[in-house]
């Protein structure tokens, strides 16, 4: 395996900051991972600080999300920390996701949410996907 040059930028994605954190890539540093994981790599990684509040983390060029979509958020910090938050917008609209997302993880630990649907329009209110069985 190649030394990864000094100064290179390396990120991970969700659960990935396990493997970050083995190579001792986060000693010292300030992290997150996914909601489920941050008591994990806490006990695992006592060394590492351990942000479970947290969408992403940037220190000193290593760089964490929280889980798959707070990957997309961390992407998005990287292009606006390369390019500017112009160039960040326009991929943002593009993929149509939110330029920027405040808050942390706390927005996806069990919220409750209704079991009702928003009423059906349009073609496949009164169709179904499929068409039905006919017999022959």
């Amino acid at each position: 395996m190649e030394r990864i040059p000094v100064g290179a930028r390396v990120g991970s994605i969700c659960t990935g900051s396990f493997v970050l954190a083995a190579a001792g890539l986060l000693a010292g540093r300030r992290a997150t991972t996914h909601w489920k994981s941050c008591d994990e790599l806490r006990t695992l990684y006592p060394e590492i600080g351990v942000d479970p509040d947290v969408l992403y983390t940037d220190d000193r060029g290593v760089l964490t999300s929280a889980g798959g979509a707070a990957g997309i958020d961390l992407c998005l910090h990287m292009i606006r920390s390369d390019h500017g938050a112009d160039v960040a917008n326009t991929v943002a609209r593009r993929t149509v996701v939110p330029p920027h997302r405040e808050g942390g993880q706390a927005s996806a630990v069990r919220t409750p949410s209704t079991s009702r649907r928003p009423p059906a329009s349009g073609p496949s209110a009164s169709s179904p996907w499929t068409p039905p069985r006919t017999s022959t």
